[in-house]
């Protein structure tokens, strides 16, 4: 078996997820891509492969208990224990406050906080009994800001930042390293579709970041090749804003 890292990256069929798993694989990593989405996950594995890279296909539910304890026992019996895992899978609704439904609230919290967490509680314990390891959730701006019609979402992403500073701090004594990137607007193919049903959008994003433009998947990889790499091993429960300084813009 290669010496390289394994990288596991859920939500790797698209946007953000893809080009973090793409960049992991570019520096050598072997890549298990999962998602919900097979079709996708093997078209990006595919160019990965094409590239000169490694790159394995495992279906994963991140919304199903069940299936993350499936998806987990898998790659470990058929590839080991992963040196990296990035939560990348996510969905968002925008509804206001007044609209949402229990069902709603489900399907955003089931997939980014509660599919986050078991995901990471399935591979993290394999990492803290071979102490060491990387774990980088997808957080997001809405995190540390607000607007309406992103409470569910807001709230689901606050609890991955605060889950990630949890889980560093209870996990740092095995050699765990848990931090979380938090992109601001980026587009993805969900967000080119949001725009292209309402260009004023792309209009008041760009004026609302200081550096003028949406961010791209491409623009979110440095960090996660940073996060990964011993070069952050004394780096821990951190939520990186990724935003062109959105934060600062209220």
């Amino acid at each position: 078996m290669s010496d390289a890292n394994l990288s596991v990256v859920t939500g790797g069929g698209q946007g953000i997820g893809a080009a973090i798993a793409t960049a992991l694989a570019t520096r050598g990593d072997r890549l298990i891509l999962a998602s919900r989405n097979v079709e996708s996950l093997t078209g990006v594995a595919e160019e990965i492969k094409r590239s000169g890279g490694q790159a394995s296909v495992v279906p994963l539910d991140v919304s199903e208990p069940g299936d993350i304890e499936r998806f987990t026992a898998q790659v470990l019996v058929e590839h080991g224990t992963p040196t990296v895992l990035v939560n990348a899978a996510g969905n968002a609704i925008a509804k206001t406050a007044l609209e949402v439904t229990l069902e709603d609230w489900d399907f955003v919290h089931n997939v980014h906080l509660r599919g986050t967490f078991f995901v990471c509680q399935g591979l993290g314990r394999a990492m803290t009994e071979a102490g060491y390891g990387k774990i980088i959730n997808l957080s997001s701006t809405w995190a540390v800001t607000v607007a309406p019609g992103r409470s569910v979402y807001a709230a689901a992403k606050a609890g991955v930042s605060h889950l990630t500073a949890a889980l560093a701090v209870e996990w740092a004594r095995f050699g765990v390293r848990v931090n979380a990137i938090a992109p601001g607007a980026t587009v993805t193919p969900r967000m080119e579709e949001r725009l292209r049903q309402d260009p004023a959008r792309a209009e008041y994003f760009r004026d609302r970041i200081p550096l003028g433009r949406l961010a791209t998947p491409e623009d979110i990889t440095g960090a996660a090749l940073f996060l990964s790499s011993p070069d952050s091993d004394f780096i821990t429960g951190q939520t990186l804003l990724i935003d062109g300084g959105w934060q600062y813009a209220r």
